[in-house]
Parts: structure tokens; sequence; C-alpha cells
């Protein structure tokens, strides 16, 4: 949940008691548009109900059908528009938990549809689509943020929308027009993945073919650790499906073939790090976060995870795309596998937030039906008194100490928290042993190790609220960057990218996203290539 979110819902019950209709909003929220190739299978339709319940968290400027390996004709738009407008009747009720929800009629303007065909043999010349037009209209948009694409279903859509656009354009605009979209490939659906990034090399595709299975563990390989109790099954039910209104009504049960399976294949991790700000980084993915996490070099012709999607891309070799890392993590809670201890595991790497996600899903959807005071809602997790999403970013010393406070954390409905303190080693360039001390209290410290200079070190803060109708959770990430000379007032530097300056939060303290003086800039991006 964004921090602006949390703050209102800590006084939106004065605000609603006063009469006055809510109005602020989250700052500096991602945009989105989404691929769905609903109807082949329940998945996606378990995606979009999760996606609309996050619509106040994203800026969704598009909402696609399309077509993919496993819908391979006639993309369903009026699936989508049939949860949208479920959507519709839970809003008002949305409201009283936290602003920024957008309307019906607006969600229902930005739907479109891809070719009605599979892959490339769908594009070209005179096949423009409505979902192509869309696509083209928001990168277009004066607009300085970049457009992430969420891809749960083939890329037709978008490899017509680039050649529209290239047509009649430039190659320095069609550069401009690259570095302004960033695409999350569920599985590589059909070979037009492959076409992009064979047709444009230095673009950072990043494709899943694991961890968007295991995000809640889709097939019986990919299951990790137990949060859904007694079983999923009843949990959907009980907690999404029954008495949540119209729009958990349309959450199917996951049935394949006959046979009831672990709910979400994974379409929901193409977007879901986006709404957790201050933990998901998309521009820097190997931090790892709600979407899981990617290497930091490319793989050679990566591989869809269909053997005839991999078949049809081999025309297009060679490309090269960005892939799923590994991470060592210990559950704390049961696991399907039997073991608690992940070591060097891509599926750790999603794994490890399974319960902080759906408890919030879990949370989200009570919002749908009862009245604030009925419902639980995300701590605020603060460090050094910062209350916003930003990342804090410290210079260090080898042999320093760094000391770290969340004593300004607070809870909307006012319930007792729970600190923990933990280091994320492959989120950052050093690999050693860092030894925090009271990691699970507000206050916590760790001696900078004599060897990680020129490395980076990221500590990531959960704060956990003890509520008897769910636990939630906020997180923090504190970046430290371990130089001989650190320095310890930063300033300003170009399009907000440096944040507190001397006198700000805490000196050597920097917050991203920030102006000297803790006002919110609007995203900024670094263009990433040259076509």
């Amino acid at each position: 949940m964004t921090r602006i979110s949390s703050l209102i819902a800590l006084f939106l019950p004065v605000v609603l008691l006063l009469g006055i209709g809510p109005s602020l909003s989250a700052p500096n929220k991602h945009r989105l548009i989404v691929f769905t190739d609903m109807s082949n299978e329940p998945d996606d339709s378990q995606t979009l109900v999760r996606l609309l319940m996050y619509a106040n968290e994203v800026d969704i400027e598009g909402l696609i059908a399309s077509t993919g390996v496993w819908l391979k004709k006639g993309p369903r738009a009026d699936l989508i528009r049939e949860r949208v407008q479920a959507y519709g009747k839970v809003r008002p009720n949305l409201l009283k938990h936290a602003s920024g929800w957008p309307t019906e009629e607006y969600l229902l303007s930005v739907i479109g549809a891809g070719p009605d065909g599979y892959g490339m043999e769908a594009v070209g010349d005179g096949k423009s689509t409505t979902g192509s037009d869309l696509i083209i209209a928001a990168v277009e948009k004066d607009d300085p943020r970049p457009v992430h694409i969420a891809i749960n279903c083939g890329s037709n859509t978008l490899a017509q929308a680039i050649l529209d656009y290239r047509r009649n354009h430039t190659q320095e605009e069609v550069k401009a027009f690259l570095n302004k979209i960033r695409v999350y490939d569920d599985a590589g659906q059909d070979p037009a993945g492959a076409w992009f990034a064979n047709q444009y090399p230095d673009f950072p595709w990043y494709r899943s073919t694991k961890q968007v299975f295991a995000f809640m563990g889709a097939h019986r390989k990919f299951l990790g650790p137990k949060v859904t109790l007694p079983d999923e099954q009843t949990w959907v039910e009980t907690h999404i499906r029954k008495n949540h209104g119209p729009l958990g009504a349309l959450y199917p049960q996951r049935i394949m073939l006959g046979k009831l399976e672990p709910m979400e294949g994974g379409g929901t991790s193409t977007w879901i790090g986006l709404v957790n700000h201050g933990l998901y980084n998309p521009d820097k993915l190997h931090w790892g976060g709600w979407g899981g996490r990617f290497r930091t070099l490319k793989t050679q012709n990566a591989p869809s995870y269909t053997t005839q999607v991999s078949k049809d891309e081999t025309q297009y070799f060679p490309y090269a795309m960005y892939t799923e890392a590994a991470d060592s993590w210990v559950s704390n809670v049961p696991t399907y596998e039997g073991t608690t201890n992940y070591q060097n595991d891509e599926l750790a790497a999603i794994w490890r937030w399974r319960e902080s996600h759906t408890n919030e899903f879990k949370a989200r959807m009570d919002w749908c039906v009862k009245e604030f005071g009925e419902a639980n809602h995300n701590p605020i997790a603060a460090v050094k008194g910062d209350t916003t999403d930003a990342f804090v970013m410290v210079q260090k010393a080898p042999g320093q100490v760094m000391e770290m406070d969340a004593f300004a954390s607070r809870d909307p409905d006012g319930d007792a928290l729970d600190y923990r303190w933990f280091y994320y080693p492959e989120a950052g360039s050093y690999a050693g042993t860092v030894t925090l001390q009271n990691a699970g209290t507000s206050k916590a410290r760790f001696t900078v190790p004599n060897d990680a200079l020129n490395k980076q070190i990221h500590i990531i803060l959960e704060v956990r609220d003890r509520n008897e109708i769910v636990n939630l959770f906020d997180f923090r990430r504190v970046v430290i960057d371990v130089r001989a000379n650190p320095v310890t007032a930063l300033k300003s530097e170009p399009k907000g990218v440096r944040g507190i300056e001397a006198g700000g939060l805490s000196q050597g303290y920097d917050v991203q996203g920030r102006e000297a003086g803790g006002k919110h800039t609007p995203y900024f991006f670094t263009p990433r290539f040259s076509p």
C-alpha cells in the first residue's frame, strides 16, 4: 500500500465525519497497461480481480484483451468489461477506506483488444487494433513517467504498436518512444517478444518462466509457503468469492481440465510489484520485491515456457532477455515442500513475499463490503522519521556503524506493530555477512564490513501490525553504498533523482523521488538504450 493511501486511511474517518469527500491521491503512481488472454483458463480472471482491487495504487491506462499460445483466436474484451462493471458497484465502499479509485467509466474507456490471431502472422500493415492504438496514445501522452506493460498472454499487440509508430516517425522519435516503455513478460506466450528483442537488442525485456507460476503456486511443482489456510479453495470461498460483493464473486476457482488446482498462475506478478513502492524498484528488478527478482545480465535466446513458442522463436535468433534470479531464504511459515530453508532457489525470490501480499488481498476484499472500523489497513513504515514510500540511500565507510530507526512508524487502526530488519544480500553487490543488532526492534544497527568497499548493501524494514482480522505489512528499503570517503550531506541532483539536502531527514540520508525540502517530484527515469 502506498504511504499516502495509508495516511489518508488514518484520517479518513474524520474526513467522512465532517462530510468532506476524499480529495488526495497517491503521488508518483506507476502507469500500467495489462495484456490478458481471459477465457482460456481461470488465471487471468483471478489476476484482473486482484488488479482492480489495487486500482487506486497505479494509473491503469490500458486493459487489453489479446491472444497467445493458449488462446490463438478471439480475444475477449467483454470479460474485462464485466469485471470493471462489478468494480464500479463496490467502488463507493472502497472510497471509505482509501482515495484514488478511478471511476468505472474511466476504466471502461481504456479497454481494448489486440489482433484476432496468433503471433507475428496477425501483425502488419493495416492491422492496427484498439489495443495497439491505446499503447501509442499512452506512450505519446505528455507525461514523463514510463508506461509499464504487463504481458500475461502473447506480445503481438505491442509488436503492432511498434510497427505502426515507427512507420511514421524518425529513428530519434522511435528511440524516445521505446525509452518510455517497460515490459514484464509472463512466460513468453507467442514469438512476438523474441521478434521485439531481436529488433531492439538493447531493450530491457524481462521474461519470467518460473516465478510467475510460483506467485501463488500454479502447478504442483511451484507450491511454496502455506499462507491460505485451511486450504486454498476454502480460503478463496471465504475471503474472496462469498460475501465480498460482485467483484469477488467473479474471482473463479482454478479448475483445469476438470481438476481443482492452486490459485493464480502468476499474471499478478507482472504488475503487483508496482503497488509496493517502498520495496520494489521497477527500473532495478535485480533488487527484488513482490514481483520477484531478475538477473543483471541478459540470457541469450531466453526460451518461452512452452516448447511450441520456443520453437517458433528460433526464427528470431539471436535475441536476449533478462530472466529470473535466485534467492536464499528461510520461510517462517510451513511449506508444501516440507522444507523451510531454500538455498539459491529461483522460486524463493517470489515465495518470500507471499504472506504479505496474500494478507493484503484478503484485507482489501473486506473493503468492498465493510466500514472503515470493521476492516484492517496497512501500517506505515518510517525510516528516520520519513513516512514516504522513498528508498533511503546512504553512504558509509567500512567500519562505520549504520544506525536505523523506525520509531515514527504507525498504524491507521491503532494496532501494535512488530518490526523486522533484514539483510537482503542478493539485491546488492556485497555478498558477505552483515550482522544486524536488535533486528526485531524499531531501532537496529550494524557495522559496515571492512571488505565491503565500493559495494552496495540492502537492508529491508518490515513493519507488521497485530490485528485479529489479518496481519498487514509495510516495507522500506535502505540502500548503503560503501565508499572510502562517504558523502555526509547529499545535494539535489538533476531531475529529482537525489532528494534530501543537509537539514532534511538526517545527514547522509537521501530519499529518491523527493526534491530538497521533501516535495514529491514526478517519477524519474533514465533513457535506457538506443535503437
